[in-house]
């Protein structure tokens, strides 16, 4: 990791070093700390299931910044599609991305892995990481994709099909610093890392979420979330430290002990969205990554995540950026989880905005940047002779 002061490279420079974990010392700060939890300021029924479709405006021109519309905390995933409908599609025929995502074929490749984007939409407002994938295709190369990489590489050790690349959207579980980055590249990045100490990126550098597992059972997903159960912990897995993590909520009636919501691992999708959908809090500590697909799912159900601080300087900013707009509950460490009661969840419904969560958002900062690149359009190439897929 870097800026780790327990490397001799790190440790003589105040500027690069911070203790890998000081998330056990006692900075003064609650075990829990509860964010943007005022209620929402006028109480609204945002169903919008049987509304009749959204008719669009001809010749309508919308800005670029349409795509930055505020989404209310617990609008429903169909119900957001229906509020940017007619901006996305302004703008997906501004570049031709309907008609490439109708010739692509079902998959991209990304670092020697095949991907299955068939069900990916261009009209699609829900985070999932394929989005990006198949967007990146559509651009190619103005989109680079690393997956699972900790270190950009300089642009001179990019490959060269890549360095021309204006946008890096980095995906995977794993903590990544973009510092050697091109420097007037826009960096979207899951699990970004961040020197406190230093100035950000001078081309912008925003983490991302990490999406939902499969956005299909989300789509038209339109009833307004009736916050009928306080806590919802159904289809957690329990890997790594989650387990105990589990146990601390479950003894202090966080998490019930008996029932469906005792239930963890994987269950059946329809119930999975019905049972987040019904909850007004979710816990989501870390699982194989910090950021998880559950914290996406909670918050596209209406649902205020529980979440972890990450143990390290560097990741909590960017960290803290990507959740500045929504309601959540921040636990200081791996044990303070003990820590949470029934007393710190308020049974209000919340206000708030949930547009960084959303693939809207992050469209405005892709196409903004693409546009100052000059890039007018998309693009499918067809496979080569030997059968490698090029772009899509």
């Amino acid at each position: 990791a870097p800026w780790r002061c327990d490397e001799p490279r790190s440790r003589a420079n105040v500027n690069l070093c911070f203790p890998f974990d000081d998330s056990l010392r006692d900075d003064g700060s609650e075990d829990v700390r509860l964010y943007n939890m005022a209620p929402e300021s006028i109480p609204t029924n945002r169903t919008c299931c049987g509304l009749p479709p959204v008719q669009c405006p001809a010749d309508k021109e919308y800005p670029l910044k349409c795509l930055l519309e505020k989404i209310p905390f617990s609008k429903p995933p169909a119900c957001v599609k229906r509020q940017f409908q007619c901006c996305l599609a302004f703008w997906n025929a501004k570049f031709g991305l309907e008609d490439t995502y109708r010739k692509a074929p079902p998959h991209v490749r990304c670092k020697g892995r095949l991907w299955d984007v068939f069900d990916i939409r261009a009209d699609d407002v829900i985070f999932d990481q394929r989005s990006l994938m198949k967007l990146a295709a559509a651009f190619y190369p103005k989109i680079l994709v690393p997956y699972e990489d900790e270190m950009m590489a300089p642009a001179d050790r990019v490959h060269p099909v890549w360095r021309e690349y204006v946008v890096l959207a980095k995906l995977g579980f794993g903590w990544i610093n973009v510092e050697s980055a091109k420097p007037d590249a826009l960096i979207l990045a899951q699990n970004l890392l961040r020197n406190p100490q230093r100035p950000t990126h001078p081309g912008g550098a925003y983490s991302l979420p990490r999406g939902v597992k499969d956005l299909r059972p989300w789509r038209d997903h339109c009833l307004d979330n009736v916050n009928s159960v306080h806590v919802r912990c159904v289809g957690m897995k329990l890997h790594r430290d989650r387990v105990k993590k589990f146990r601390a909520l479950m003894r202090h009636g966080i998490c019930p002990a008996t029932g469906n919501d005792a239930h963890t691992g994987k269950v059946d999708h329809g119930y999975y969205v019905q049972a987040m959908s019904d909850a007004t809090y979710v816990p989501s500590p870390p699982g194989v990554g910090f950021v998880n697909y559950r914290d996406t799912e909670a918050i596209v159900a209406g649902a205020v995540p529980i979440l972890e601080r990450p143990r390290w300087p560097p990741q909590r900013g960017p960290f803290m950026d990507l959740h500045d707009e929504l309601p959540h509950l921040l636990i200081k460490n791996d044990t303070a989880w003990a820590s949470v009661r029934n007393d710190h969840l308020p049974s209000h419904r919340f206000g708030g905005d949930a547009r960084k969560y959303y693939l809207p958002y992050w469209l405005y900062h892709i196409y903004d940047r693409l546009i100052k690149a000059g890039v007018s359009g998309t693009v499918w190439e067809p496979p080569a002779e030997d059968g490698k897929v090029r772009s899509f």
